[in-house]
């Protein structure tokens, strides 16, 4: 990273970071800790990101539950540009 402006050095930092989301983001929740485990060590550290995964691997959403919450989204947003 020596000899990089700081311009440089914050666009090569984005870049890394979103290749590491597009990684992350294909995991499933299992998988994610799983990669916790390896790199932190058992149920070391990322206490909260550990307690979110763990939640969605015992209550995994189904397609229809999805679907609903868009819908929401959508029908509320429908309300804010009617009024």
């Amino acid at each position: 990273m020596s000899g990089l402006t700081r311009k440089g050095r914050q666009e090569l930092r984005q870049s890394e970071a979103l290749e590491r989301q597009k990684v992350w983001g294909v995991m499933t929740p299992q998988q994610q800790l799983n990669d916790l485990d390896r790199r932190l060590g058992k149920g070391m550290g990322a206490v909260k990101q550990r307690a979110r995964l763990q939640y969605a691997i015992d209550h995994p959403q189904v397609e229809n539950q999805k679907k609903g919450k868009a819908n929401k989204k959508t029908k509320k947003a429908k309300n804010v540009k009617n009024s």
